[in-house]
């Protein structure tokens, strides 16, 4: 229930302005007490110095009865010297402590006229000793300092002193006391303090634990559904790649079945008509040209076959497919392209998936790279027991920048879905003027087809496309 309270006030709008009251309040209280018992400090070290001065100067006083005595008993100069520079000494001693004394008591609660008189009076005294000596008068001197009024007058000039020290002591006992209650004032303050930071710190603590733990466990949450879109949308580009490559292929069986058969009866007609006796020569050249022009259509309608669904693929196998790729692309661009093609195990779809990238590399060359040499590559990658299949097409064109492709190039966008439907990469490297690598890396997926023959001719594609 308190942690509940001090959650639900730590989200309220009051929470800030209360916090920020008790800090300032936790300042304000400290702070007085620190002046306080600073003041309270000062004003007890004084004390302490004004017993001080005051212990000296009624040593001065004593120095200067001593030497003065002495000087009446010897008459030394050294003694009258002595006496001299105690009794300058003591206006400046007294006014010391007479300084503290008023530090002591601002409100002049304590006098000191009395021990200034009695000050006054002992120094007028000996004064007066050693004034007779210097008139001859050495004998009255010295039974003036003989007697024990002199004696008696310092005695109760100690003791007045003592009086007005303790007088000024007593006006700081109800100060020293409120001391003592601020310095518990101010150690309640602090432990106080301490423990709300305490208390502060330790919800601050949990809380954050527990948002890490939610962060984390976001994270993890935001994850997963990355990966689960992505295998979504992998299995949809593959879907769409799939359903685009079917249809390419029906639209191939299509021309092959349908209009083949249709051009294959118009050849035949045409050598029919060759055979006809007594054929005028104008009719058998326009004959002539009509069938060749339909030996082109049927040379097109091959080229559009292929193009849609290349029947070298199935009949011969990926290596023999690419091969053939490479040769007509070296005898329409006019330069070499180079191959080196070792067997590797991929399924149909990813077969496809590589002839259709090769292919649509060297288109891309044939466009725009204006390359002197190309140099296309398959062989196996990896080891086991993660086993890759790895493409390559190298060229030493112009380059471009991949990271600035113009909009409506979507032919390697193309490609890298392709390769990702089957759980591939595809690495593009080019730089202006450097050439370009396209390079894809495919996990093995079935073993190699041999029966690639049988495939062929039981497939529509595998029918015979001279016509």
């Amino acid at each position: 229930m308190i942690k509940q309270a001090i959650v639900t006030f730590a989200r309220g709008r009051w929470a800030l302005p209360v916090v920020l009251v008790l800090a300032l309040a936790a300042v304000a209280v400290n702070e007085s007490t620190y002046q306080h018992s600073h003041y309270m400090l000062t004003r007890g070290i004084a004390l302490t110095d004004a017993r001080i001065q005051a212990a000296r100067t009624l040593q001065v006083l004593t120095d200067a009865e001593t030497s003065a005595r002495a000087f009446l008993i010897s008459e030394q100069a050294a003694d009258g010297a002595a006496y001299r520079h105690a009794a300058q000494s003591v206006p400046e001693v007294e006014e010391g402590v007479f300084k503290l004394i008023a530090k002591l008591d601002p409100g002049r609660n304590v006098s000191v006229a009395t021990v200034r008189a009695q000050i006054g009076d002992r120094l007028q005294t000996l004064e007066l000793w050693m004034n007779l000596v210097a008139a001859g008068q050495r004998g009255q001197a010295q039974q003036l300092a003989g007697s024990d009024q002199g004696r008696q007058r310092f005695a109760e000039l100690r003791l007045e002193f003592d009086q007005v020290l303790e007088r000024a002591a007593t006006v700081q006992e109800e100060a020293r006391s409120s001391l003592y209650d601020a310095m518990m004032l101010n150690r309640a303050a602090l432990h106080i303090t301490v423990l709300t930071a305490v208390l502060v710190l330790v919800l601050f603590m949990r809380q954050l634990r527990k948002f890490e733990t939610q962060q984390v466990q976001e994270q993890l949450r935001l994850e997963l559904q990355i990966r689960a879109r992505t295998s979504e949308l992998r299995e949809l580009a593959g879907h769409l790649v799939n359903a685009r490559e079917d249809e390419r292929g029906r639209v191939a069986r299509e021309l092959h079945d349908e209009m083949g058969g249709l051009l294959t009866a118009m050849k035949l007609e045409f050598a029919r008509l060759r055979r006809v006796p007594d054929l005028p020569p104008a009719a058998r050249e326009r004959v002539a040209g009509i069938e060749a022009r339909l030996n082109d259509g049927i040379a097109l309608k091959r080229r559009i076959v292929e193009n849609l669904r290349p029947s070298s693929l199935d009949q011969l196998g990926l290596c023999t497919a690419l091969e053939m790729l490479c040769v007509d692309t070296a005898v329409n661009l006019g330069i070499p392209v180079h191959h080196h093609l070792q067997p590797v195990q991929l399924n149909r779809e990813a077969e496809l998936t590589v002839y259709r990238l090769v292919q649509e590399s060297l288109t891309n060359i044939s466009k725009y790279a204006k390359a002197h040499e190309v140099v296309v590559s398959l062989a196996p990658a990896g080891r086991p027991p993660v086993e890759t299949v790895q493409v390559t097409v190298k060229d030493d064109g112009l380059g471009f920048s991949v990271a600035s492709v113009p909009a409506g190039h979507h032919g390697l966008l193309g490609m890298r879905v392709r390769v990702e439907s089957h759980a591939g990469s595809l690495k593009i490297d080019s730089e202006p003027g450097r050439g370009t690598v396209v390079r894809a890396v495919l996990p093995v997926s079935g073993p190699p087809r041999e029966d690639r023959a049988v495939d062929a001719l039981d497939s529509p594609e595998g029918l015979d496309t001279r016509a």
